[in-house]
């Protein structure tokens, strides 16, 4: 498979799962099965959500970062900033703005339920750091946006397959200063990165070997142990027998109110997904969305991860073709393959 067909498909893929989990974001699983038939959510929604806008942001602003040579963080905050402007109608935006090409696609200036987290930390005028933290949030909107720092190298690492999972980390810092906000981020870019190294590893070894480099890179944390165990777990229930909604809900904290509204959740669920239905699109994305909790975001994590191994031709073309905004999520994911191989 070519390499450009699976940066688009990671973009894609993941705007679908957003898509398809925007209008049950907030039902129960019950509730769906009733709406939508015993074998879940398979209808889009008409709209993608902020997932998916920052996450366009985030690549804009590593390739802007290269442009200007500005860099990481700095490049992705500055880019946040303008994506800040697009939801706030008027805020003055990040140094970026009058050459992004985002800013002036009119659909980017839809409120489409931002994170509050996300708007409050670029809102307060701080970037947030690793190890300089502007708040304690541990919510998933530090994760559902960095797959893009898995395609293009910005930092430099003394072993230079460590720098996607740094980049991941240092962008979902920005705003989400608990580790179990950041390093589910530094692990999606890190698995998105080993994917389009295509050098035969399966799915469950990317994902093992993506965890063992977090608890490398990010061991000194306290966290880290409950979120070795909280992947390890999914890995597990992905190749049991279990249901996948009845895998789903035992990753949650609190089935009741569902999982994926924090980040260690929110990857470990679509971790679960992906690995159950590792040549399935349409399946995994369907059971990423199909719970209690924050639908879209896990829709969108599962979507980035599958659609980086499939490609774009594994996604099916009926969401293809309903898909929000699909020219422009397109041209970004060339860009982006364009950048990293010039």
């Amino acid at each position: 498979m070519k390499k450009l067909e699976r940066y688009r498909g990671c973009l894609l893929a993941g705007a679908v799962g957003d898509q398809l989990g925007n209008d049950v974001e907030f039902m129960r699983r019950s509730d769906m099965l009733r709406q939508y038939g015993a074998d879940g959510v398979h209808t889009m929604s008409c709209h993608i959500t902020d997932d998916t806008q920052m996450t366009l942001f985030t690549a804009e602003g590593m390739l802007m970062g290269l442009k200007h040579r500005i860099p990481m963080p700095a490049c992705v905050y500055q880019s946040y900033l303008d994506w800040y402007a697009t939801q706030m109608r008027g805020e003055k935006g990040g140094v970026f703005r009058k050459e992004s090409s985002l800013m002036q696609v009119e659909a980017l200036y839809a409120w489409r339920a931002p994170g509050n987290t996300c708007l409050s930390a670029l809102g307060s005028g701080n970037m947030g750091l690793m190890d300089e933290p502007i708040n304690r949030s541990m919510g998933c909107g530090g994760v559902m946006r960095t797959a893009p720092c898995g395609m293009l190298k910005m930092v430099d690492m003394p072993d230079p397959e460590d720098a996607y999972a740094m980049q991941g980390a240092m962008a979902g810092a920005i705003t989400h200063s608990h580790p179990m906000g950041w390093i589910p981020a530094a692990m999606l870019a890190d698995m998105v990165h080993m994917i389009l190294l295509e050098d035969g590893r399966t799915l469950r070894e990317i994902t093992l070997d993506s965890l063992a480099r977090m608890q490398r890179l990010f061991g000194d944390h306290p966290h880290m142990a409950g979120y070795g165990e909280m992947i390890n777990r999914a890995v597990m229930l992905a190749e049991s027998d279990m249901p996948i909604h009845e895998a789903i809900s035992a990753l949650s904290r609190d089935p009741e109110r569902g999982g994926g509204w924090v980040g260690d959740e929110a990857l470990a669920i679509a971790v679960c997904c992906v690995l159950r239905y590792p040549e399935d699109m349409e399946a995994c994305l369907s059971a990423a969305v199909t719970h209690n909790g924050d639908s879209d975001s896990t829709g969108a994590i599962a979507g980035n991860i599958l659609g980086a191994w499939l490609g774009v031709d594994g996604i099916p073309a009926q969401w293809l073709a309903e898909l929000e905004m699909r020219e422009v999520i397109d041209d970004m994911a060339v860009r982006l393959h364009q950048a990293a191989n010039e």
